[in-house]
């Protein structure tokens, strides 16, 4: 069972994804922060770079967007093009003419962009000059000229059908790629929205022509109607959204792109928040958690770094009623389910590491890769998956979507700068006691206040008092400790006894 929640607030608009009424996926798009993924744009190319073979393309926004030379349309060789993230890739069945970035794109020229990932850091949008403008059953490519057959569609006998409707129905040297949503549906209903993209595409190509400088030419549908046009398909049994406008504007699209939908979608009016209605809210606040916990009793545990992830499965309190063999498969099987949920909902992506409990027998290590190959076969994200090597380890590499959950919904502790780790008592303890010695010898200061955490406090007046006393007795001066309840582990302030001032060394 599928289901979309989304929740509508003043400043931000977040979309639920349930299957099995667990939350699979969540995207959230804020007022201060919109989304350009899918907006058309005339850029100014500011700068070629020969060594990154890409160019850095002025939209008119404060950081330029970055075009790589194969995102550059009318490169030589290409014998077949593909959607990979709604994003066209071009493929070659033969070694496909290589071009350099300053034989295509010279600087102070104008190219049609679009963007395809929103700036992420310190990096602009990454763009590509091979324009789609995705409907309900096709998307249109208007610079190439190849037809595609969505994957997901399996039939053989189906995709011949729509792969004569296309030839049939599409423009003039026109590239076009069916949804999963085309299967089943008649030619009529193909001819019709390939005809409102064609004239969507017209008004781009005129805009383009009709401006000067950078600007927008198409901006794409906003986060509820492009969920509703991509995601809210047949096998959806329903959307629930809790506000009264946007769910009139559902209404208003479905009635031109999918009628028969329209009787599954509902309007939330309860004064209980949607998503904690859903048990939704649960879900977020778990995603953020470092360590998830199994209904075996297992647990996982996710560590997020620069160059990868980590992931380990443990089998906690997990015993079996069996052989440890037994309760280690179980364990691995829970683990690898939830392990695809999760690389989903906090999207995941780069070199994930999964450390499983170790296995003895091959076809238990079989049994785990084809059930984590499985759970992973309804992520939208390209992902390739390792054997189990010698250590009970899967490498898997993982496409991002979009914004990290973590990222988006997080910032860096101030207080331990993102490490997770702070110093530990004894360690400020020591680091108070040595601070104090090199102060005592570079000054003349007779009597100081000393302010500390209210651990560091009662550790210097019980367990280490004999050490700050040596050191009071060594130099002849006067130390009282002053407990701050709101200071940091690791604060420490020396000040002179009369005047309260800070003692600097």
């Amino acid at each position: 069972m599928k289901e979309i929640v989304i929740n509508v607030c003043p400043l931000e608009t977040r979309i639920a994804l349930l299957e099995n009424k667990r939350l699979a996926e969540l995207s959230i798009e804020r007022q201060e922060s919109r989304s350009l993924v899918g907006n058309i744009y005339k850029g100014r190319i500011e700068d070629v770079i020969p060594g990154m073979q890409a160019a850095f393309i002025n939209i008119g926004f404060e950081k330029n967007g970055f075009l790589y030379v194969s995102d550059v349309a009318g490169i030589e060789g290409t014998a077949d093009v593909v959607l990979e993230d709604g994003v066209p890739k071009q493929r070659s069945r033969a070694r496909r003419a290589r071009r350099s970035i300053e034989s295509l794109l010279k600087e102070g020229q104008h190219i049609m962009v679009q963007v395809i990932k929103d700036q992420m850091g310190t990096k602009g949008p990454r763009l590509t000059n091979f324009i789609t403008l995705p409907g309900r059953f096709v998307v249109l490519m208007p610079t190439v000229s190849n037809i595609g057959i969505s994957r997901k569609i399996d039939s053989q006998r189906e995709r011949d059908r729509l792969r004569k409707i296309l030839a049939e129905v599409r423009p003039r040297d026109v590239g076009m790629i069916t949804r999963t949503a085309s299967e089943g549906r008649t030619k009529e209903e193909i001819a019709a929205d390939v005809q409102y993209l064609a004239r969507v595409w017209q008004k781009v190509k005129n805009r383009y022509d009709s401006v000067k400088g950078h600007a927008l030419l198409r901006e794409d549908l906003g986060p509820i109607l492009r969920t509703v046009r991509d995601q809210f398909t047949a096998d959806v049994e329903r959307l629930t959204i809790d506000s009264e406008v946007e769910y009139s504007r559902i209404l208003n699209f479905l009635d031109t792109f999918a009628p028969t939908l329209k009787k599954r979608v509902r309007l939330y009016r309860q004064k209980t928040p949607l998503f904690e209605r859903t048990d939704i809210e649960a879900e977020i606040e778990k995603a953020l958690r470092r360590k998830i916990h199994l209904k075996s009793g297992g647990t996982i545990c996710i560590d997020q770094t620069e160059a990868l992830i980590a992931i380990d499965v443990n089998t906690g309190k997990f015993t079996g009623r069996r052989q440890l063999e037994d309760t280690v498969l179980q364990t691995n099987l829970e683990a690898a389910s939830e392990i695809a949920r999760q690389a989903r909902l906090r999207d995941l992506g780069g070199i994930i590491v999964v450390d499983f409990i170790d296995m003895i027998y091959e076809k238990n290590r079989r049994e785990l890769i084809r059930h984590l190959t499985e759970a992973l076969k309804t992520d939208r994200a390209k992902t390739t998956i390792s054997e189990v090597n010698e250590l009970g380890m899967v490498e898997l590499t993982r496409k991002r979507v979009k914004h990290n959950l973590l990222k988006a919904l997080s910032q860096p502790c101030p207080y331990c700068e993102g490490s997770g780790m702070v110093r530990s008592v004894t360690t400020v303890t020591f680091d108070v006691l040595r601070r104090l010695q090199s102060l005592f010898a570079a000054s003349r200061e007779k009597h100081v206040v000393l302010q500390v955490h209210p651990d560091v406090a009662r550790r210097l007046r019980n367990e280490n008092k004999d050490l700050l006393d040596a050191i009071a007795k060594e130099f002849a001066r006067e130390i009282t400790v002053e407990s701050v309840s709101d200071f940091h582990i690791h604060e420490v302030k020396v000040l002179r006894a009369r005047t309260r001032q800070e003692v600097t060394t």
